[in-house]
């Protein structure tokens, strides 16, 4: 999943309240989330997370994006300096190898990569959910998560296959909808 390069284009041109809150939104859980795994104690993962989204918000002009999850890189970038300099102040030692986070060949960097991912499909998931009636939702779920045969849902809901089938295909459709302006592919 890739951050939407028209998304970042009105953050650098013509930014708003909703884009800044929309970014808040969308890395601060997974940056706090990050910042923690990196040993940061609760009670200061929120200012750091701060200083990242300030830093992005102050550097985005200067993102060049690069291919495939250049984003990501970048921010990983961003939240491994400022990780650095949170723990060269501190008397206790990360709980991971830094620089593990920003090199994007290493297992922590392809693991904040899924994470990112999981993180953002879980949330569209959420989003769209209240969008569908339960019926349509779960045959949705049956088959894509649980890898259930169209047929057999069509049985177990008691509809027709072909409802079965378009639910599939209006929900799959739905999220394209909801990650389009964050995501791309």
């Amino acid at each position: 999943m890739e951050t939407s390069l028209t998304w970042l284009g009105r953050m650098v041109a013509t930014p708003d309240g909703a884009d800044w809150a929309r970014l808040n939104d969308t890395y601060a859980p997974l940056l706090r989330d990050w910042a923690g795994r990196a040993g940061v104690p609760a009670c200061d993962r929120d200012d750091l997370v701060q200083e990242v989204l300030v830093v992005v918000v102050r550097r985005v002009p200067e993102f060049e994006h690069r291919g495939p999850g250049a984003f990501r890189a970048w921010l990983r970038g961003i939240l491994a300096n400022h990780l650095k300099r949170y723990f060269r102040t501190r008397t206790v030692a990360p709980a991971v190898d830094l620089d593990e986070v920003a090199d994007p060949t290493t297992a922590c960097a392809r693991a904040w990569d899924r994470e990112h991912d999981e993180y953002h499909a879980a949330r569209a998931l959420r989003a769209v959910e209240r969008d569908f009636a339960p019926n349509t939702w779960a045959a949705f779920r049956r088959q894509l998560f649980d890898g259930v045969p169209p047929a057999r849902v069509a049985e177990e809901l008691g509809i027709s296959l072909n409802a079965v089938l378009l639910a599939k295909s209006r929900v799959l459709r739905r999220l394209r909808e909801e990650l389009a302006g964050l995501v791309g592919e």
